[in-house]
């Protein structure tokens, strides 16, 4: 039997099957793994996102980024709230857009600013040996060397218009998405879409929880609009698999 981690550190399933998800990779050029994480360690990452991390409103303007601390956002009425979702949305029809709640953990591989924190161990998983062996069996791209990562929180409003992550001087192999939302409904949106070449819905990934999602990049994608009604909070850890 597998020993199980401790609980503050992180490990991945056991029971992944490599051989398997990299042929399921290979033929759509991105994936949906369930299960992931030990089950420990699963629990233990929600828990940092969802009780020990603050979150930056980070929305753009054209080329402008722009981060809303977390105060701030607690100190804008609904009027103000809704204007700042009115302007996003309007932001659409200009080009690329995005709207939701993010946390900075590594830009280019390097450690979480704070040592302390639960979140430094994460970091470190995703730089270690053993993970990134994984996604450089599944992806099939020896060229992967570090992840950058943030957590992310979507909440009604939120969104991420359609684009393709490649950007030149990035070396950006893959994409992805560790699923960290414990319950979701497909109509409450935030949905992870997939376009064909004819802009149509090719595929798409529903939020769930301890769940990795990989995609090929560049590849055409977006996370829909959350609902007014959402019940609940989108949460996860994002980034890219990159070369150096």
């Amino acid at each position: 039997m597998t020993p199980k981690p401790p609980v503050d550190e992180f490990a991945l399933s056991s029971a992944l099957d490599r051989e398997t998800l990299a042929a399921r990779y290979a033929q759509a050029g991105r994936i949906h793994i369930p299960e992931v994480l030990a089950p420990e360690s699963a629990a233990r990452l929600h828990r940092a996102l969802s009780e020990e991390t603050s979150y930056n409103l980070t929305v753009n303007s054209g080329e402008k980024y722009f981060d809303l601390p977390e105060a701030q956002m607690r100190a804008l009425s609904p009027q103000q709230l809704q204007a700042l979702t009115d302007s996003a949305g309007a932001g659409t029809q200009k080009g690329f857009q995005l709207y939701y709640e993010t946390h900075r953990l590594s830009e280019s591989g390097e450690p979480y600013r704070d040592p302390k924190s639960v979140l430094a161990k994460w970091v470190a998983f995703l730089e270690s040996e053993d993970f990134l062996s994984f996604v450089r069996d599944v992806t099939g791209e020896p060229s992967v060397a570090f992840a950058d990562a943030q957590a992310t929180r979507y909440g009604p409003g939120h969104f991420l218009t359609t684009h393709d992550d490649g950007i030149a001087g990035k070396n950006r192999v893959a994409g992805y998405v560790f699923n960290m939302t414990p319950f979701w409904q497909a109509d409450w949106g935030g949905i992870l879409l997939f376009l064909d070449k004819d802009g149509q819905v090719a595929e798409g990934f529903v939020p769930c929880f301890n769940a990795l999602n990989i995609l090929k990049v560049p590849q055409p994608h977006l996370v829909s609009q959350v609902a007014p009604f959402a019940r609940a909070k989108r949460l996860s850890v994002t980034g890219w698999f990159r070369a150096r």
